[in-house]
């Protein structure tokens, strides 16, 4: 059986090539996957107050909402903490609103 060292290399390459390509394109994503848009996010926060506000038997009112898209992470982070959020502290505080929903960071499209 003769080796054909050319072949060898050529087909090599090619396989090597194909792996960095298939691997390059694994890590990409869509970065629109990551992000809430205005609506999702502001319907999210709103409902976390409401939620919120009916168990304290509260009504702070949300007057504005941050424009653009946010951070899918950040948002949930802000809804999981109005959620945690004491009674006596929502009802007492005047400015109840947790660090992660101030801390939100936005983008405008």
């Amino acid at each position: 059986m003769k080796f054909n060292s050319l072949s060898f290399r050529t087909t090599n390459k090619s396989l090597i090539l194909l792996i960095i390509l298939t691997l390059g394109l694994l890590n990409c994503s869509n970065v629109d996957d990551d992000f809430y848009t205005f609506g999702e996010a502001g319907t999210k926060i709103i409902v976390a107050y409401a939620a919120k506000d009916a168990e304290c038997g509260s009504s702070r009112n949300i007057t504005s909402l941050v424009p653009g898209r946010q951070r899918k992470k950040d948002v949930d982070n802000c809804v999981a903490s109005v959620a945690f959020e004491k009674c006596s502290f929502w009802t007492q505080a005047g400015d109840p609103v947790p660090f992660a929903c101030k801390a939100i960071e936005y983008r405008l499209k």
